[in-house]
């Protein structure tokens, strides 16, 4: 049985211009850079993951590599993203179909105090604090930033 994802039950804010970035929703928004929440799609051996790293940071594949023990781990491809109905920058974690993957999320995002992300459009977002994300079903927490 799955969690309700709960970007179901947060209220959305709006932006005044369309954004793609974490530096464009940052700015936008006028949060601190590291406040923006990149999610990545990853393609594994072991299925599609959601990586979540802050947004002033890069994520490392060979740590995820290292960590999962798998040989490869890559960006999930523009198609593999459309089957999902889903674009880039409009990847957001707390809702489905993301929601029901595997999360690994970076130690560093569940100390900050809030975390910011679209709710699947370009110009609409969640605030929320990051420890919702362990509310997933499956979760691990590790080292996955450069």
């Amino acid at each position: 049985m799955h969690s309700v994802a709960p970007g179901l039950t947060l209220p959305v804010i709006g932006l005044s211009q369309e954004v793609i970035t974490c530096d464009e929703a940052a700015a936008s928004k006028g949060i601190p850079i590291e406040n923006e929440l990149k999610t990545l799609i990853l393609t594994t051996s072991q299925g599609l993951q959601a990586l979540h790293v802050r947004g002033d940071k890069h994520a490392s594949f060979r740590k995820v590599k290292k960590f999962l023990r798998v040989e490869q781990a890559f960006m999930a491809s523009k198609d593999d993203l459309r089957q999902m109905g889903l674009l880039p920058g409009m990847v957001c974690p707390i809702l489905e179909p993301v929601w029901n993957l595997r999360h690994l999320i970076d130690a560093k995002v569940l100390e900050l105090e809030f975390v910011s992300t679209n709710n699947g459009t370009r110009s609409q977002y969640f605030v929320f604090p990051p420890h919702i994300l362990l509310t997933a079903d499956n979760v691990s927490i590790g080292e996955f930033d450069v």
